[in-house]
């Protein structure tokens, strides 16, 4: 035997389900056999009744001599005339004793018949029998009869979908479900099965928008949340629509996995919109943001509307004191900065933001063709209009950078802090490279590339070291590049 709500199986002389604790109403189980047994003594004892008469066996005077003492008062004899010759009292006790039995009888057997006829539990336990023997089909016309008697029973819904199943049919099984969720009041448990069982139906079918309705329609936040991988809310903004004296940092989110949509421009998204991957940032004025979000499964939410007016100051854009153009000689880029505002830069061709380099000091000019893009952001956040620089500096020397960093790498084998010109030396795991910096003009000496020295292990990984060079850019003279007390610049030849 199984319980009827969890379908744990019973052990023997159990009245409580192990499992969820049901107590379990032991009901006798009716069969055909008895209720023919039941109409043939009824049948029998009406034959009694309408065949009873005074010639009967009378009762022996022996039992009254027995039971009465001798002493009573009351003579043997009247108390036989009593009995023997009044027909109507001698007849009268064993037609009480019929009719009792009959009532009996009447009262048991339509006790059975109201049972099998408005009994949910019989007719569970017999859509069970029919089940184990195969019999789909009147195991579900029993569950039928079930659900009517007992409507708000999940399990009873939720085994005949089992049945159905088996059965192949699915509609059927899917039309009970959604009845059993728009007209019954579920605890959460049933509810959450109940909701498992449609989902698995429709998952199987790939009509995942009827998920998302069903769930959307359904108003229950923890049914909601259990599903939430299946369902498309519309993305949530993180401020709301309004006018602002600030740069607003907008952040979109949705409730499961997918992609968000929006534009900014009031017109509706669409999967070749923008995609959201990091917050906008809405500076000075009037912007409307369109998003909608698509998930895992393809469905789309509904619209989320936002419309937000910056009201900020622009700052003016920062000043670029070196104009564009072609240099031979080490020049430093000089940037005048507007008032409450700090200047980001770039050289990579990228747009700057705040989180570009920022410029504190003029800039000393690279070799090479170089882009450099500024804005200056004021304190509220608010950026100014790019301005732009390009510049070729190229010196008017036989010393390039390759010739400068040979010339290092000659003194030091000479001085045999090298083994070798490829940069071997003792007491280190790989050897020593060098790379260009920059170039310096030394007060008084002249103007230098600026060397960095690097420890490269086998497999090329570079360990930078605290030791500088310097090589004169006209005379390749090689030296080390050394801050005095004051952060003076210094050098030490490599060739004296």
């Amino acid at each position: 035997m199984v319980c009827p709500k969890c379908g744990y199986e019973l052990k023997e002389g159990h009245l409580y389900c192990d499992a969820c604790g049901m107590e379990i109403q032991i009901v006798p189980d009716f069969e055909p056999e008895i209720e023919n047994s039941i109409t043939e003594t009824l049948s029998t004892v009406a034959e009694e009744i309408e065949g009873s008469n005074p010639s009967e066996p009378q009762m022996d005077e022996s039992i009254f001599q027995e039971v009465l003492p001798a002493k009573s008062g009351v003579k043997r004899g009247s108390m036989k005339g009593r009995f023997l010759h009044d027909g109507t009292r001698r007849g009268l006790f064993p037609i009480i004793l019929t009719t009792f039995c009959v009532m009996v009888t009447i009262v048991i057997t339509a006790g059975v018949m109201l049972y099998h006829r408005y009994s949910p539990t019989y007719k569970i336990q017999q859509a069970r029998k029919l089940a184990e023997a195969g019999n789909y089909e009147q195991a579900v016309a029993f569950l039928d009869e079930a659900r009517k008697l007992d409507p708000g029973n999940a399990d009873t819904a939720l085994l005949e979908v089992g049945y159905l199943s088996r059965l192949g049919n699915q509609d059927r099984a899917l039309s009970i479900l959604l009845e059993v969720v728009d007209r019954t009041h579920l605890e959460y448990v049933d509810k959450e099965r109940v909701f498992e069982n449609i989902i698995e139906i429709y998952n199987e079918r790939e009509e995942y928008e009827k998920i998302n309705k069903l769930l959307v329609s359904s108003g229950d936040l923890d049914i909601q949340n259990h599903f939430q991988q299946y369902m498309a809310m519309a993305p949530e903004f993180g401020y709301g629509s309004g006018t602002y004296e600030e740069v607003l940092i907008l952040r979109m989110s949705a409730n499961t996995s997918g992609t968000i949509y929006y534009t900014t421009d009031g017109s509706m998204p669409d999967e070749r919109s923008n995609i959201y991957t990091a917050p906008l940032i809405l500076e000075a004025g009037d912007f409307q943001i369109f998003a909608i979000f698509v998930n895992d499964y393809g469905i789309k939410s509904e619209l989320t509307r936002g419309r937000f007016v910056i009201n900020l100051t622009v700052p003016d854009p920062p000043q670029i004191l070196l104009p564009s153009g072609d240099y031979h000689l080490p020049t430093l880029i000089e940037v005048e900065v507007p008032e409450d505002c700090t200047v980001y830069y770039t050289t990579d061709g990228q747009t700057p933001t705040k989180d570009s380099l920022q410029y504190t000091t003029p800039i000393v000019m690279p070799l090479g063709r170089t882009n450099y893009k500024f804005i200056a952001v004021s304190e509220e956040g608010v950026s100014s209009e790019m301005v732009s620089r390009s510049y070729m500096f190229a010196l008017e020397t036989e010393i390039t950078i390759d010739k400068a960093i040979r010339n290092v790498v000659q003194a030091l084998f000479d001085r045999r802090v090298l083994l070798d010109l490829y940069g071997h030396s003792t007491g280190i795991q790989g050897k020593y490279v060098f790379a260009y910096n920059t170039i310096v003009e030394i007060s008084n000496l002249g103007y230098y590339y600026v060397l960095d020295e690097y420890i490269e292990d086998e497999i090329g990984n570079r360990t930078k070291t605290d030791r500088l060079y310097a090589v004169e850019v006209y005379t390749g003279a090689p030296n080390r590049l050394i801050y005095d007390e004051n952060g003076e610049m210094g050098l030490i030849s490599l060739t004296e």
